[in-house]
């Protein structure tokens, strides 16, 4: 028996049933980490040479051109001509952690820091992360050692966070 009683506005005892956890509905989380993330690296400049770029990097971009160049728009059949260019480099989409995710990356990229430092006095060049939530309060950290990476190589980093969560039909 509780040592709490509780009443109402009456005086009247408020007798509480034990609830049947089996028999309740979820109707949602909090906290957690998100459910997905995709990362890449990125450079841009009026001056790019995309060609250089992957030289000093190692590793082919997912897409690149140089500035006056055509290329695509987006993920659509269009094509524009601009007068800056961009280097850049994606990772999928999935549920990898998010530090593994940009140690992986940056580890497929090339160590020296003097790369680094050349390629980020000449072009403006960051990490963005694009985190997927499908509920709300969700969160991440980044490890000391993978921040350290990240300013050893002169890197910004820019979120991007996604609420893909179900929307209710109120039309029911």
């Amino acid at each position: 028996m509780s040592s709490t009683r509780w009443f109402d506005e009456n005086g009247d005892e408020i007798i509480r049933e034990p609830v049947n956890l089996d028999e309740t509905e979820h109707i949602a989380e909090i906290g957690g980490t998100f459910e997905a993330f995709s990362v890449g690296v990125n450079f841009y400049s009026e001056d790019l040479d995309r060609h250089e770029i992957t030289r000093l990097i190692g590793v082919e971009p997912t897409k690149s051109w140089n500035p006056n160049e055509r290329h695509p728009i987006g993920n659509s059949n269009k094509t524009r001509i601009t007068d800056w260019g961009k280097w850049y480099l994606t990772s999928k989409r999935d549920n990898t952690e998010l530090n593994q995710k940009l140690e992986d990356l940056l580890n497929s990229l090339t160590s020296d820091l003097e790369t680094w430092k050349k390629l980020t006095s000449k072009y403006h060049a960051w990490i963005d992360v694009a985190g997927y939530m499908e509920n709300w309060n969700r969160g991440f950290s980044l490890k000391p050692e993978l921040m350290r990476m990240l300013s050893d190589r002169n890197l910004e980093v820019v979120f991007d966070i996604y609420y893909d969560g179900e929307e209710e039909n109120d039309a029911d």
